[in-house]
C-alpha cells in the first residue's frame, strides 16, 4: 500500500484518538481500543515506511497514550495507605520474636541501670554513663528549682531541628549496625537501656522522681519505643546473616534487610512526633499532672496498639476475645513484680514496675501464642519475588521500584566484582600516592584518624562504633580542596572519580547488551569509550567544582548533596544513550522527574549503605587493629605512625571507590526503569516483532 493511501485510510482514526486524548476524563475502554489500533498501525509503518514521517508521528502518538495511562495509575497512593495499614503490621507480626528480644534487651538493662544506681555510691554510676558535664548541669537546675530546665534553654524551632536530626541519627546507628550479624543492634539496645535506667534513677536519688517521670516520659513515651524499634529493625536485618536457612547468606540478608528497612521507615514518624513533643510540650511543666499522665499513657497505648495489638488482630482469628485474659495475667505479673521489689526493699521499685509493663504485656502475649491460645492466619510473605541469583538474567525492559533497582545493583556488582575491585585498588593508589607525594607535609600532617581508647571497658559501644559520630570530619579531609583549583586533592579526585564512574557505567552497559545477546564492542568501540570518558570527566569536574565552591560558600556543600542524583543520571544518560552533553541535560530533567520518588529512595538507600561501610573504616576498632599491627614493625614510633596513616588512607579510599561504584551502578540501572516509565522503549521495540517470531512450517512457535 502506498504511504498516501495508508494515511488517507487511517487518518480519521488517528484524529479521533487525538481528540480522545484531549478530553479531561476519556473513556478507558475506548482509549484501550484506540491504543491497540494505533500500535498495529505503528507496527505496519515501521515495516513498510521506516524512514518516513508517518512512523515518527505514530510513534509519538503511541508514547503519549502510554504515558497518559501509566501516570494515571491509582496504585501509588493506595500503596502508601497499604504500607501503614497492612504491610508494616504484618512485618511486625512476622518479627514478633525479634520485637520481644529487643524489648528485653532494653528493659532488663534498664532495670540493671536502676539497680546499679541504687547500689552505687551517690551519683557515680550515673556520671560514668551520662558524663560529668550533664550531671553537673542537671544538679544546678535542681538547685535552682527547675529540674527540667534543660528542655527550656533553646528556641522551639532550633530545639526541634537539633533533637529530630540527633534522634534520627542515633536510630539509624541502632538499625545499621544490625548488619554486623545483629551484634551492633544488640549492643546498642543494651547500652541504651543502661543509659536510660541510670538517667531515671539519678533523678530519683535527687528526690525529683515524679517531676522527672512526667517530664522525661512526655516525649520518651515515643522516643524510647522508636529507639527500641530501630534496634529491632537492625536485629531483623542481621538475622538473615546469622540464620540464612535454606537460602544463601546473601539471599537471606536481602530478604531480611527489606523487612528491617520497612520497620525503620515505620520508626521515622515516631521520631518526628517525639521531637515535636520534646520541643513544644515537654517544657510546659506547669501543666496539671493528671493531663501529663494521660498524655504519656495515650502515647504508650498507641505504640502498643499499633506495633503489638494490631499485628495480632490482623494475623490471628481470636485475639480480641483473648484480650481480657492478656490484661488479667499482665496485671497479676505487674502486682507480683512490685511486691517482690517491695520485699527486697529496692529503692527504684516504682520506676521498675511502671516501666516494665510494656515488656510484661508482650511476654504474656508471646506466652499465650506459644501455648496455642491464638489461631494464626496464613501469611503471604512474597519472599520468592526477592530471590536474586548469580545467574539471574537482568530485565532492562521493566519498570522497577527502588528496592528492585537496589537488588539488581548487587547482581551487576557481583558480576563485575573483579573489575570494580581492580579499579578500587588502582584509584586508591593514585589518590594515596598523589596526595602524599605532592601534598605539603608528612602523612600524619595531611590526615588524622580517631585514636584508640586505653580503657576499653569504659565505653565499649563507642569503641566499636564511634567512627560514625565524627566520620564527617574524617571524610572531609579526602576532599580538602582549600578553595583552590590547583589543590592536589581536587586534581586527583577529578581523575579517580572519572575512572570509577566510567568503569561502573560501562559495566551497566555491558549487562544491558548481554541481555540483548549482542556484543558491546564495535569497530568504533574504543573511540566511543574515549568520548564517553570525556563526558563522564566533565560531570565529575562539575561535581568537584561544586564541592570546592562549598569551602568558600557553605551553601554549595548542601547543593552538591541534592544535585548528586542529577549528576549521576546525567552521566548515565550520556554513556548509555550515547547522548551529547546538551541532549543529556534535557534528557536528565525528563527522566529524573518522571518518578522522582524512585531516585530519592534509591539515593537514601545507597547513602545508608555507604554510611555504614565508612563508619567501620573510621571506627576506633579499626584503629585498634591497625595499631596492634604496627607494634610488630621494627621501627620508631614516628615511622610506625606514618605507615599506619598511609595504610588507613589507602584502605579508606578503596572503600570510597567500592561504595561510589555501587551508587553509580544503581543510577545506571535507574535510567532504564525511568525510560520505561516515560518512553515505554521496550514496548515499541517489541511491536514490530509481533507475529514475526520463529516459525515451524508456517506456524509461529509458542513461547
Amino acid at each position: 500500500m502506498r504511504e498516501t493511501n495508508f494515511i488517507n485510510q487511517k487518518k480519521d482514526k488517528w484524529i479521533e484518538l487525538e481528540r480522545t486524548m484531549q478530553q479531561q476524563n476519556p473513556d478507558p475502554d475506548k482509549l484501550n481500543d484506540l491504543f491497540v489500533q494505533i500500535t498495529d498501525d505503528l507496527s505496519y509503518s515501521r515495516t513498510f515506511y521506516p524512514n518516513r514521517s508517518v512512523r515518527v508521528y505514530l510513534n509519538g502518538l503511541a508514547q503519549q497514550i502510554f504515558y497518559s495511562i501509566y501516570k494515571n495509575k491509582k496504585s501509588s497512593g493506595n500503596r502508601v495507605v497499604s504500607f501503614w495499614a497492612k504491610d508494616l503490621p504484618q512485618i511486625m507480626y512476622q518479627s514478633r520474636w525479634e520485637f520481644l528480644l529487643g524489648m528485653l534487651l532494653f528493659w532488663i538493662p534498664f532495670i540493671m541501670g536502676c539497680l546499679s544506681g541504687s547500689m552505687g555510691e551517690e551519683e557515680e554510676f550515673a556520671r560514668q554513663l551520662l558524663g560529668n558535664d550533664y550531671i553537673d548541669m542537671t544538679l544546678a537546675n535542681i538547685q535552682s528549682g527547675d529540674p527540667m530546665a534543660v528542655y527550656k534553654d533553646q528556641s522551639r524551632i532550633t530545639m526541634f531541628l537539633a533533637i529530630f536530626l540527633n534522634n534520627l541519627k542515633v536510630s539509624f546507628i541502632y538499625f545499621m549496625f544490625g548488619a554486623l550479624f545483629t551484634i551492633g543492634s544488640v549492643a546498642s539496645l543494651i547500652h541504651f537501656g543502661l543509659y536510660v535506667g541510670a538517667f531515671q534513677y539519678f533523678f530519683y536519688e535527687q528526690g525529683e522522681l515524679l517531676e522527672s517521670v512526667l517530664g522525661i516520659w512526655t516525649h520518651g513515651s515515643l522516643e524510647v519505643p522508636a529507639a527500641i524499634l530501630a534496634g529491632v529493625g537492625g536485629i531483623v536485618m542481621g538475622k538473615g546473616l546469622v540464620f540464612p536457612g535454606t537460602y544463601s547468606r546473601i539471599q537471606a540478608f536481602m530478604l531480611s534487610a527489606r523487612k528491617g528497612i520497612q520497620i525503620m521507615i515505620g520508626v521515622i514518624p515516631l521520631i518526628l512526633a517525639a521531637a515535636i513533643i520534646e520541643s513544644y510540650i515537654t517544657r510546659l511543666t506547669d501543666t496539671p499532672d493528671s493531663i501529663r499522665v494521660s498524655f504519656i499513657t495515650f502515647n504508650f497505648a498507641f505504640v502498643l496498639f499499633y506495633f503489638v495489638v494490631l499485628p495480632y488482630m490482623q494475623n490471628t482469628k481470636n485475639f480480641i476475645q483473648k484480650l481480657p485474659l492478656v490484661g488479667g495475667i499482665a496485671g497479676i505479673l505487674t502486682i507480683s513484680l512490685f511486691a517482690i521489689l517491695l520485699v527486697l526493699d529496692i529503692p527504684s521499685k516504682i520506676i521498675i514496675t511502671m516501666i516494665s509493663i510494656p515488656a510484661l504485656l508482650l511476654i504474656v502475649i508471646k506466652t499465650l501464642s506459644i501455648l496455642g491460645h491464638f489461631e494464626e492466619l496464613s501469611i503471604d510473605t512474597q519472599e520468592e519475588k526477592l530471590l536474586p541469583d548469580n545467574n539471574t538474567q537482568l530485565r532492562f525492559d521493566k519498570i522497577k521500584s527502588s528496592g528492585e533497582i537496589f537488588k539488581d545493583s548487587f547482581i551487576v556488582y557481583r558480576k563485575n566484582l573483579q573489575k570494580i575491585l581492580l579499579t578500587g585498588f588502582i584509584t586508591a593508589g593514585i589518590f594515596t600516592g598523589g596526595v602524599l607525594l605532592f601534598g605539603a607535609g608528612k602523612p600524619t600532617d595531611l590526615f588524622a584518624y580517631p585514636a584508640t581508647f586505653e580503657g576499653l571497658l569504659e565505653d565499649l559501644l563507642y569503641f566499636v562504633f564511634g567512627g560514625l559520630i565524627e566520620e564527617s570530619k574524617y571524610i572531609s579531609q579526602f576532599f580538602d580542596y582549600k578553595g583552590n583549583f590547583s589543590s592536589i586533592h581536587y586534581i586527583v579526585n577529578n581523575i579517580i572519580y572519572s575512572i570509577i564512574t566510567f568503569t561502573a557505567l560501562r559495566a551497566v552497559k555491558e549487562s544491558y547488551t548481554e541481555s540483548l545477546d549482542v556484543l558491546l564492542t564495535t569497530n568504533k568501540g574504543w573511540q566511543t569509550g574515549i568520548i564517553d570518558f570525556i563526558k563522564v570527566a566533565l560531570v565529575v569536574f562539575i561535581g568537584n567544582t561544586i564541592l570546592l565552591s562549598g569551602e568558600i560558600v557553605g551553601f554549595f556543600k548542601f547543593f552538591f548533596v541534592i544535585s548528586l542524583p542529577f549528576l549521576l543520571l546525567w552521566a548515565a544518560i550520556m554513556v548509555l544513550e550515547e547522548a551529547s552533553i546538551m541532549e543529556g541535560i534535557g534528557r536528565t530533567f525528563q527522566l529524573l522527574f518522571t518518578k522522582i520518588s524512585n531516585s530519592a529512595l534509591l539515593y537514601m538507600i545507597m547513602g545508608l549503605i555507604g554510611l555504614m561501610a565508612i563508619a567501620l573504616v573510621f571506627s576506633p576498632l579499626m584503629m585498634f587493629i591497625l595499631q596492634n599491627f604496627g607494634y610488630n614493625l621494627s621501627a620508631t614510633q614516628d615511622t610506625m605512625d606514618q605507615v599506619l596513616v598511609i595504610i588507613v588512607t589507602y584502605t579508606a579510599q578503596i572503600i570510597f571507590s567500592l561504595i561510589f561504584s555501587l551508587v553509580v551502578l544503581g543510577f545506571g540501572l535507574l535510567y532504564y526503569s525511568q525510560v520505561e516509565i516515560r518512553d515505554a522503549k521496550s514496548l515499541f521495540e517489541k511491536i514490530p516483532k509481533i507475529g514475526t517470531g520463529k516459525r515451524i512450517r508456517g506456524l509461529e512457535r509458542e513461547g
